[in-house]
């Protein structure tokens, strides 16, 4: 006999059931990462973004001085606009 998926205790236990789930993910993942796993980078970073995780640059941070690598606003007399051919016909 299965669970009634629309049953309120159901629900509440399929909820239970899916943080569980969803804390072991991460913590094997986190695991894999710490122990130097290529692979849990990805996974890590797939995880963040299905969770809807974000994060904020703060001053000093690495994350901040990653995001000035990243500024390519010096390079900006450096780009060539991209322009559509004309239309033959």
């Amino acid at each position: 006999m299965g669970i009634d998926p629309y049953h309120p205790v159901a629900m509440a236990d399929l909820q239970a059931l899916l943080a569980e789930m969803h804390e072991e993910v991460i913590v094997q993942v986190l695991d894999d990462l710490k122990n130097g796993d290529r692979k849990a980078r990805q996974e890590a970073m797939a995880l963040l973004k299905n969770s809807n995780v974000t994060a904020s640059a703060a001053e000093g941070s690495t994350l901040r001085q990653l995001a000035g690598k990243m500024d390519f606003s010096s390079m900006a007399d450096k780009v060539v606009e991209l322009r559509r051919p004309p239309a033959v016909g």
